[in-house]
């Protein structure tokens, strides 16, 4: 059943703001997953993909916790009810290895926005499971919505170049 989502979009055209646009996400397909958005990072590097032009709208961010609301036929490692992390890193080399490719999202006017991999600025997000994490029930939602990104590049610093 498709889900109603509040999306952020970042225009094509240079020097236009952000938009927050109601979209229809299908039904997950495969190896996706719907989330419903608790909490969202924002991430330095997508302050260079709103100020610098771009060859079609976006959609952003790349790391959230929510809960699965959807899967499709193929997901063995989450269910709906689940509380996960969305990041922008495949959890693991096996599914790395099937490349999800990049997003692309119908805005319902003729525009197709695309992203790298997720969108986390919305109220709900469809992913392939490679950039669904489950987390433990319970866990402080907000404080984990920035692990996808802004603490695994820190780690990744200070473990490999310190």
């Amino acid at each position: 059943m498709p889900v109603e989502a509040r999306v952020v979009v970042i225009p094509q055209e240079a020097g236009a703001g952000p938009e927050v646009m109601d979209v229809t996400l299908p039904d997950p397909r495969g190896h996706q997953v719907v989330v419903k958005q608790y909490a969202s990072g924002v991430c330095h590097s997508q302050l260079h993909t709103i100020h610098n032009p771009r060859a079609a709208p976006q959609v952003l961010g790349h790391e959230s916790t929510g809960e699965v609301i959807a899967v499709g036929d193929d997901v063995t490692s989450l269910a709906p009810g689940d509380t996960v992390m969305v990041t922008w890193v495949p959890k693991d080399q096996a599914s790395a290895r099937r490349r999800g490719g990049p997003l692309q999202l119908d805005l319902g006017d003729g525009r197709t926005a695309t992203s790298i991999n997720v969108f986390t600025w919305a109220t709900h997000t469809i992913a392939d499971e490679m950039f669904v994490v489950k987390v433990p029930e319970g866990i402080d939602v907000e404080a984990t919505s920035i692990i996808g990104c802004a603490v695994i590049t820190g780690a990744g610093a200070v473990l490999h170049t310190a």
